[in-house]
């Protein structure tokens, strides 16, 4: 359909009747005899035309016509930007120019908080190719050794003119002989790598790692330019306002999912929220380990003299107190009785029998799919949920820190040319790791972590050459601190109920043929 006749038709439902959610607009549209749409065509046409078009920020959206929104309202242009003379890659999307042309109005400081997916790197190639066309050195900042090789070969391959070095993992080249170097944090610590009175621009890829106090340390002062670049900007200690937000300055740009789909960087997705409850005897165990839980953090807090919030301060501080170094007999055995208790809590999520038979349901959907994720936690359900997923024909591999650097690339592309239809990961994939192209990914055992759950949803949006939808399914304990009935997931939630094709809730003891039927549907739409 025309986007000018559903820009039209939108606008005559919204001047009838303000504050229509996405589902309201869409029932509006096809009583109007506009069907065959669905509410990926409604998002696309309202964010696509914020001139006329605004929405109130509730979950979901409600949407109103912006003030003298008219019918046929101009198009958004990008403002030209003249991309560097070193920069031969490919051409940038236009959020990408964007988000450079804000930062470098910005003084060139600032935070880039881009979906992962989206293309956040480019930017940081095109900020230090402009660098480099100044005269400038350039550092960028990497957490892990993939990271470090991902970023030099895309580096290499963008900006073929330029010398490029790296230092840590056993190269140690300098910005002495080098215009543009990717360090890993670690190795950059160790020594100060801007040379004197030379005019330099960081660059921290996962900027949000660097909040901790030990790779802040690498934040140089002598670099005059800096940019971040992460997916999500947040951490659960207070180190993006005291470390990062004095160092890079605020969020100045970047892509969110609704600007992802509404340009077509983004595969349109589906969510699914399927719910198990414990056996009888994981529930006893549970609540012993929950309520000790409970006990000891009061205790840690009003006796020792920990912070409530936020959480990663809390935890930072009883890590400190299980020290053998602490001297106060109590606060460290409290400190190590609540780890053992909240580790023990979560070994139990992770390991529930009746969450890893709902998995089992999810295999004809796997099956299906080209290719699948499970998100674990710990080592145990990685291996039970491997062994389940073969015992069910499938060929399921995990993928883990154990392995050696030549096996997880060997392993990866497997997975990319199908060898492997199912990988199954705890946290390491999660961020820092290339992941090739998946169309379903189930969390098996969900985080807290807003950042960690995003950066697991981004690992399966990736547009899909038949434009099918993404499928993202979350598994959860009901009555626990994963069940999204009781707040769990509140923020990573709200993000998704707008830009969603479909929110979907199953109850425990649903069967695969059911999971199987909705999958078909978003496939077949």
């Amino acid at each position: 359909m025309h986007e000018k006749q559903m820009r039209k038709a939108l606008w005559q439902l919204l001047a009838e009747w303000p504050g229509q959610n996405k589902r309201q607009l869409l029932a509006g549209l096809r009583s109007l005899g506009l069907g065959d749409l669905s509410t990926r065509d409604v998002n696309r046409v309202l964010y696509a035309g914020r001139q006329t078009f605004t929405h109130d920020g509730a979950t979901p959206p409600r949407w109103h016509l912006t003030a003298g929104a008219g019918y046929e309202p101009e198009p958004i242009r990008v403002a030209p930007l003249a991309l560097p003379q070193s920069y031969l890659g490919k051409e940038p999307r236009a959020w990408q120019r964007e988000a450079l042309a804000e930062w470098q109005a910005n003084g060139r400081r600032g935070v880039v908080e881009a979906v992962t997916g989206t293309g956040k790197t480019t930017v940081g190639v095109l900020a230090a190719a402009a660098a480099v066309d100044a005269g400038e050195k350039v550092l960028v900042l990497v957490p892990g050794c993939e990271l470090l090789d991902q970023w030099y070969e895309v580096l290499r391959l963008s900006l073929p003119r330029v010398r490029i070095g790296r230092l840590g993992d056993r190269h140690r080249d300098s910005l002495s002989d080098h215009s543009i170097l990717v360090a890993v944090v670690h190795s950059a610590i160790r020594d100060w790598v801007l040379p004197p009175y030379t005019a330099g621009l960081l660059i921290a890829d996962e900027v949000h790692r660097y909040g901790a106090e030990g790779f802040a340390s690498a934040l140089e002062d002598g670099f005059g330019a800096r940019l971040g670049l992460t997916a999500t900007y947040e951490r659960t200690d207070s180190g993006v306002a005291d470390r990062l937000q004095p160092y890079f300055g605020d969020v100045v740009a970047g892509c969110t999912y609704e600007r992802g789909l509404t340009d077509n960087i983004l595969a349109p997705f589906r969510v699914a929220f399927l719910g198990a409850d414990f056996a009888r005897d994981e529930h006893e165990q549970y609540k012993r380990h929950d309520e000790r839980v409970r006990t000891l953090r009061r205790r840690l807090i009003l006796d020792h003299g920990c912070p409530p919030e936020p959480f990663g301060d809390f935890m930072a501080q009883v890590n400190e107190l299980s020290q053998p170094s602490n001297r106060s007999i109590r606060s460290t055995r409290d400190a190590r009785g609540y780890l053992r208790a909240f580790s023990r809590r979560r070994q139990i999520l992770a390991g529930c029998r009746r969450k890893h038979k709902a998995l089992a349901s999810l295999a004809p959907v796997f099956a299906e799919a080209r290719a699948g994720i499970i998100f674990t936690e710990t080592a145990a359900s990685t291996h039970q949920a491997t062994k389940a997923m073969r015992k069910r024909g499938l060929r399921a591999m995990d993928f883990t820190s154990a392995l050696d650097r030549p096996d997880r690339k060997d392993r990866l592309s497997d997975f990319k040319n199908g060898e492997i239809q199912v990988l199954v990961a705890p946290r390491v994939l999660d961020e820092g790791v290339d992941v090739p192209e998946a169309e379903v990914g189930v969390v098996l055992a969900s985080s807290k972590s807003k950042r960690q759950m995003i950066q697991r949803m981004g690992r399966v949006i990736r547009p899909k050459p038949d434009r099918r939808p993404a499928t993202f399914v979350v598994l959860y304990i009901r009555g626990t601190s994963e069940d999204p009935h009781l707040g769990a997931h509140e923020g990573f939630i709200e993000q998704l109920t707008d830009v969603a094709d479909d929110c979907k809730n199953f109850e425990p003891g649903v069967s695969s043929a059911e999971l199987l039927a909705w999958y078909r549907e978003g496939i077949t739409r």
